[in-house]
């Protein structure tokens, strides 16, 4: 098979650091895969060409550059692809219009439940019947895109979670000191880790640290993107700003679970986050929103805290409350911790996911 992996771009971000490991998982076991992006190269690209995954980039302007077709199509022309397999609105929608106008069997995928963005809804419902079949990673998604985009349920496939497994995590204390000298031994730390991005809602982060009185309370913020000024300047005025501690964009996070009592996570557009299977790996605890992503991978089995609140989302102040009362009982975290480790050792395998999307590209290409 020669496969083309889509998505709109290679930024560092929980999708395309999703498609980096599919490509390399998928050119290890002897497909022909190339990653092309809509927008121009990204630091991804230059890690999948580093690998020996071959890139492309249609160096997209924003949304309205119609050109991006163009270029997209030399690009199809040129690689010849059996199918193409996209991720993300404006790539589903770029790889469908392409794929009918080359007659290259197209597959997409959604990845996160959005409601900001409502205008991706209408496109996606306009084009949906253009491709061959939708990949998602979760119940909760699979039901949002047979509601919300009209695609039939037996055209939906579900591909299982996954995340990379820790054979063993740092040292704790050597995990701080390299994260950060100024970071206390005894400290309580909480984390957050993704692209800054407006959906992910850092603000309520920042401000449950200011809530917390407790001046061993520390607050990690690994990562960046194009929220990058506006959170540095959010943390220089924040009355917490001693305890707050901005570490970049890190390609290893296990440092960070290494050093953190708990991962915070406030985000209320998912579809089954990363971040948050990298912590339940990691045995760190997650406190996020009663959100249907994260309802499903607790199951009521007291994997994760979900905080509710009576205001819909919940407010900085119900999140503060849920981390302090966490902070303040070691017993419920360790316990929390054990639960989402054995669940995470039994579930999130990669090599499940590399099994799952071959046989749907099989059965695609077959049909």
């Amino acid at each position: 098979m020669r496969i083309v992996l889509l998505i709109t771009d290679l930024e560092p971000g929980g999708a395309p650091l999703r498609i980096a490991r599919l490509a390399r998982d998928m050119a290890a076991s002897g497909v022909e895969v190339h990653v092309g992006c809509l927008a121009p190269p990204g630091p991804i690209s230059r890690a999948l060409e580093a690998d020996g995954v071959p890139t492309f980039a249609c160096n997209a302007r924003g949304p309205r550059d119609l050109l991006t077709l163009r270029r997209l199509s030399r690009n199809l022309k040129r690689i010849r692809p059996d199918l193409i397999h996209a991720t993300l609105t404006h790539a589903n929608v770029a790889a469908r219009l392409a794929g009918r106008r080359l007659r290259i069997p197209v597959l997409t995928s959604t990845a996160t439940i959005e409601v900001e963005r409502r205008w991706h809804l209408t496109v996606e419902r306009c084009t949906a019947n253009m491709d061959r079949g939708h990949l998602v990673n979760s119940r909760a998604v699979a039901r949002h895109v047979t509601h919300a985009f009209k695609i039939p349920p037996e055209r939906v496939h579900l591909v299982p979670p996954s995340a990379d497994i820790p054979r063993q995590m740092p040292d704790r204390a050597g995990a701080r000191r390299s994260i950060d000298a100024d970071l206390p031994p005894e400290s309580f730390v909480i984390l957050w880790a993704g692209r800054f991005d407006p959906v992910k809602r850092i603000d309520i982060v920042v401000r449950c640290v200011e809530r917390i009185a407790d001046r061993n309370c520390r607050l990690l913020l690994v990562g960046d993107g194009p929220e990058r000024t506006r959170i540095e300047s959010l943390v220089y005025d924040s009355p917490a700003r001693d305890r707050i501690h901005l570490l970049g964009w890190r390609d290893d996070l296990s440092p960070a679970f290494a050093a953190a009592d708990l991962l915070l996570f406030p985000s209320l557009t998912e579809g089954m986050p990363n971040v948050v299977l990298q912590a339940m790996a990691a045995g760190v605890p997650v406190v996020g929103g009663d959100i249907p992503a994260l309802r499903e991978l607790d199951d009521g089995q007291q994997r994760l805290v979900l905080v509710k609140d009576r205001s819909r989302p919940a407010t900085d102040e119900a999140y503060a409350a849920a981390a302090d009362l966490l902070m303040r009982d070691a017993a419920a975290r360790n316990a929390m911790s054990a639960r989402a480790a054995a669940w995470a050792r039994e579930h999130l395998d990669p090599a499940r996911v590399l099994s799952a999307v071959l046989k749907i590209y099989r059965q695609t290409l077959d049909a």
